[in-house]
């Protein structure tokens, strides 16, 4: 099979949404639709954000299926996941790259599409969560907030691609793209019950009015500033700094980390000893800031980047990883707090790094805004956890521009669990040859639910249960892997639909596809033939599959 994913048009996102909502009662798998209360949000961008959570900048938000799957279950900030000018099949990067089993590791760092193919996902994503809003009710056109990231250095972000992309995502009307999607609503609006001309003509085309700089490992202090004046005085935008978890000091994390349980997590003294120090970072912050507000213009820091560590097992394929979710708490709010203290509480903080659903209201009470996830997120459960977040930001209290850093230096000592007992990562072996089989033995679905793309789905075929996997959709992260029952590599073993006979025969994954002419492309027991469903010959398990797919869900067959 091939890692590389297939965006699904602007229709075919259409028919999936309402075609899956109509005979499933979910959107994208997601079931729990959140729907935000009439009075709630705060200002921000310009815009009111209903909840203060969100997915971070990362695979659940590359494309435009999974931050509309993040929208339906309570997202309001979406992080847009970094573009650069090193991109589509130009960008190596080792598979499979996330696992998530306990604390969170990944090998990937900036979008796997090309930077037009992004930016086309995000637009499909603002009208799709403009219609989501309005058709079923789950809250107000301007209930939700995109934030761009771009890196790594600034000749690539002064680039005429990355360029383009800011310019057209700070106005997306001159994009084909965002005339598509227009035209393709209003064809459909007599469709819609509740999303009207009025709505669509309201869809405005300022989609990003702020954008974060996310820096490699070790970019220096004179780097940073100079993207930061060129985003300030020449893109006029608003604007974020991500730090990195470096700036609490390697000896402060290693005994952080080391009297919680997690001596197994190696990294090198020269990591920080390469990275920005703190007290050259706090200056930065300071001229950047006096240069924001001079311009009108808001600024903050994200706190934090992920820390790079060392694969002593095996637990990806390259050497170094990075390392995100609950381990990053203590050295996260670290920083927090200690920015805070500097900053006499008034640098907006924007947070990422172990939130979850029972930490998240002492988080945003100690003043941090928004506060967006990923390895929780990758974890059984999946994108309904942001519903947990959500409701239980309702009633969290209020929380100010202010931050409070003796309770964030007092979380950064209490909220990580200590490590648990140390096993070898469940990351399964790549098979050479993936298993022939319809299907597993369980269902339980947790391949589906960790699945930042969809691509694992289940459909019912016969009466039965059947576990499906989406090619196109999937770029081959593995972390399917480490939620499996049954220790295996769904994304590869999988039952697999295709999304063109070309995709099927560049795989090794048992599978079908569909030909124009109503036959399909079948590989099944090692061998390739044409086939339809009610051939004498095709196994049973193959064409009942095959024709509830056809017949009750088509929109897995996009092309």
């Amino acid at each position: 099979m091939s890692d590389r994913m297939h965006p699904i048009p602007f229709e075919g996102l259409l028919d999936w949404v309402f075609g899956e909502l109509k005979t499933e009662n979910s959107i994208f798998g997601c079931s729990r639709l959140y729907r935000a209360q009439p009075d709630a949000g705060r200002p921000y961008m310009g815009r009111m954000p209903e909840t203060a959570v969100g997915p971070a900048a990362g695979p659940h938000t590359q494309l435009a299926q999974n931050i509309a799957a993040a929208y339906v279950c309570g997202a309001r900030i979406f992080e847009l996941k970094t573009v650069q000018t090193l991109d589509g099949r130009d960008l190596k990067v080792s598979k499979p790259c996330i696992l998530a089993e306990d604390e969170g590791y990944n090998c990937e760092w900036s979008t796997e599409l090309t930077v037009p193919e992004a930016q086309n996902e995000y637009i499909k994503a603002w009208f799709l969560i403009h219609v989501l809003a309005r058709e079923l009710q789950l809250g107000r056109a301007d209930g939700f907030v995109f934030n761009m990231s771009v890196g790594y250095d600034l000749a690539g972000i002064r680039s005429r691609k990355i360029d383009d992309f800011l310019e057209n995502m700070k106005d997306a009307s001159r994009t084909e793209e965002f005339r598509h999607c227009r035209a393709v609503l209003a064809e459909r609006l007599p469709d819609f019950q509740h999303f009207g001309r009025e709505d669509l003509d309201a869809v405005p085309p300022a989609i990003c009015s702020s954008v974060t700089v996310s820096t490699m490992h070790g970019c220096p202090s004179g780097e940073i500033e100079k993207i930061a004046e060129h985003l300030l005085e020449n893109k006029k935008l608003n604007l974020y700094i991500k730090c990195n978890p470096t700036l609490v000091g390697y000896h402060y994390a290693r005994r952080s980390l080391d009297a919680l349980g997690f001596d197994y997590i190696q990294f090198e003294h020269e990591a920080f000893d390469h990275d920005l120090r703190y007290r050259e970072a706090v200056s930065m912050l300071r001229r950047i800031r006096d240069r924001a507000e001079a311009l009108g213009l808001f600024f903050g820091v994200k706190l934090t980047n992920t820390l790079a560590v060392k694969a002593r097992q095996g637990e990806l394929p390259d050497e170094n990883m990075y390392m995100s979710g609950r381990t990053l708490l203590p050295l996260s709010l670290h920083v927090a707090a200690r920015l805070s203290r500097d900053f006499d509480r008034t640098l907006p903080i924007s947070y990422c790094g172990g939130a979850n659903a029972k930490n998240i209201v002492l988080l945003y009470r100690a003043g941090l805004f928004p506060i967006t996830v990923c390895s929780e997120l990758l974890k059984p459960g999946g994108y309904e956890k942001l519903n947990d977040m959500a409701a239980a930001l309702e009633g969290g209290g209020a929380s100010g521009i202010r931050t409070k850093h003796t309770v964030l230096d007092r979380l950064s000592k209490s909220l990580c669990a200590r490590a648990r007992d140390r096993h070898a990562p469940r990351r399964a072996p790549r098979p050479q040859q993936p298993e022939t089989h319809a299907n597993c033995r369980t269902v339980c679905g947790s391949c589906a639910s960790v699945c930042p793309n969809r691509a694992n789905v289940i459909i019912q075929a016969d009466g039965r249960k059947q576990m499906l996997h989406i090619d196109g959709m999937c770029n081959e992260c593995g972390n399917c892997g480490s939620s499996c029952a049954e220790r295996g590599a769904p994304y590869l073993e999988k039952l697999t639909v295709f999304c063109s006979a070309e995709e099927l025969k560049d795989s090794l994954n048992a599978g079908f596809a569909r030909l124009p002419d109503g036959k399909y492309l079948l590989r099944w027991d090692g061998g390739v033939r044409e086939i339809r469903p009610e051939d004498p010959g095709v196994p049973v398990e193959i064409s009942t599959v095959i024709a509830a797919v056809r017949d009750h869900y088509p929109w897995l067959l996009y092309r």
